[in-house]
């Protein structure tokens, strides 16, 4: 659809208003090498760039990254670098606040951007919806898909009825940071964290106390990364838990396997006392020791710690077994009914494996791809900042969240579960039974 009309669409439907992002000029940081090294997803050769088409077409993308910050700024360096290389298939990103409420109203007018970036967790209400083309549906000739290259916890959540649905370009996992100072100060050793709850409990007591009359924590009481309960369903996982049967349509969230994990959570606070609760320890002011945070707070963490105290990153402890989540972005072709192949076209690109390295460097975040991760632009930012590599080796065990149109909402009642339990308001058991109960209607949609 034009971008006029996407943009009146944007503006006249509900929350704040929608700030049209324009371009940036070229000149990433690694256009040149990575371009030159560039690849499709899983090893197959791209058609070149500059391919011609029958009529110069204009594609929209709407998406979600504001342009002052995160994934704004090399987003649109990549649109600008593809709109300077392929004059036949010019793509206009628009950005907007309030992104999925905004998408939502877009959808139900009709008027379809071409493509548009989706949250994997929130991928089956897209699919509900039936308004994205699947992406496999694309993958033939140069513009191949090689899906055994996808990191399996990705494909899972983009694919459905046995189809790619969606194509990955960005993942997150849960980890861990440890004030490598405060460790050495209690006589602890930061190049080994905790591997187990025991462990986690353990090294907590010994850095929790005072110092310099102020409370020091020996870690926090697990609430989010890269959502607002990832720690949590961690946690349910690592302790031989489950979220939802799926099959049944039945939350199974309050097993004794789930109910002795949330306790644990609850315990770090109301047994053992080493977090503090509500108001969390910041770590980033170093007044804790162990702490929760995605990748993608690597960087902007050590932009605002500096030189006040050295921190490193681990994997979460293990209870059972290891465990811990995925979460991510990817691409979507709507059905505009117009110009499905140039928008396929773009998402190939972005997700080579050259330009999606630069762009998973720029972002902290993950690869969805194995091409992408071996890519020399990705083994050097690895070498570089080895603090991500926890996260990425987390990959190889991580679980994705499951399969529900109202997924968005069953987060929140999880939440206020959790919440529930830890200001004792209720037992971790009769939180996670009401929780079942209330969101026992929207399992029930799939």
């Amino acid at each position: 659809m034009p971008l006029t009309q996407l943009t009146q669409r944007l503006d006249s439907a509900p929350a704040h208003r929608t700030t049209r992002r324009g371009l940036l000029a070229t000149g990433a940081v690694l256009a040149g090498a990575a371009l030159a090294a560039c690849g499709a997803p899983g090893g197959a050769t791209p058609e070149g760039t500059g391919s011609s088409t029958a009529q110069p077409v204009s594609l929209s993308y709407l998406h979600q990254w504001s342009p002052t910050q995160g994934h704004g700024p090399i987003t649109d360096s990549l649109v600008a670098r593809w709109n300077q290389q392929n004059p036949n298939i010019q793509v206009t990103g628009t950005y907007t606040a309030d992104y999925y409420t905004k998408l939502a109203a877009v959808l139900a007018g009709g008027d379809f951007p071409d493509i548009v970036t989706y949250n994997l967790a929130f991928v089956p209400l897209l699919v509900k919806k039936g308004v994205a083309v699947p992406a496999e549906s694309f993958s033939k000739g140069n513009t191949r898909l090689n899906l055994a290259d996808l990191v399996p916890a990705a494909r899972q959540m983009a694919t459905f009825d046995g189809k790619l649905v969606v194509t990955p370009y960005a993942l997150n996992s849960s980890g861990l940071a440890l004030n490598a100072s405060l460790y050495r100060q209690k006589g602890l050793d930061p190049t080994r964290p905790p591997t187990t709850w025991n462990d986690l409990v353990d090294q907590a007591k010994r850095m929790t106390g005072m110092e310099g009359g102020k409370d020091v924590w020996g870690t926090v009481f697990p609430r989010g990364t890269a959502d607002p309960i990832s720690p949590l369903l961690a946690f349910i996982w690592q302790n031989g838990g489950d979220l939802v049967d799926e099959k049944a349509k039945k939350a199974v969230w309050n097993s004794p396997q789930a109910i002795e994990a949330l306790q644990f959570q609850v315990d770090l606070v109301q047994r053992h006392r080493v977090a503090s609760y509500p108001n969390p320890a910041n770590g980033e002011q170093g007044d804790v020791g162990i702490w929760h945070i995605p990748p993608g707070n690597v960087s902007a963490l050590q932009l605002r710690v500096k030189d006040a105290f050295q921190w490193t990153t681990a994997e979460l402890p293990k209870g059972k077994q290891q465990a811990t989540t995925v979460g991510g972005h990817s691409l979507a072709v709507l059905k505009t009914n117009k110009h499905h192949d140039q928008a396929w076209r773009f998402i190939h690109w972005f997700t080579t494996p050259a330009i999606n390295a630069e762009y998973l460097v720029a972002t902290t975040t993950l690869a969805p791809w194995q091409a992408s991760e071996k890519h020399e632009v990705w083994q050097k930012y690895l070498k570089e900042e080895p603090r991500i590599g926890p996260f990425t080796r987390g990959l190889s065990y991580a679980r994705p969240t499951p399969k529900l149109t109202r997924w968005e909402e069953i987060i929140t009642i999880l939440e206020q579960a959790r919440n529930a339990a830890a200001e004792q308001k209720k037992t971790t058991k009769e939180a996670l039974d009401d929780a079942a109960r209330q969101a026992e209607p929207l399992i029930q949609e799939g």
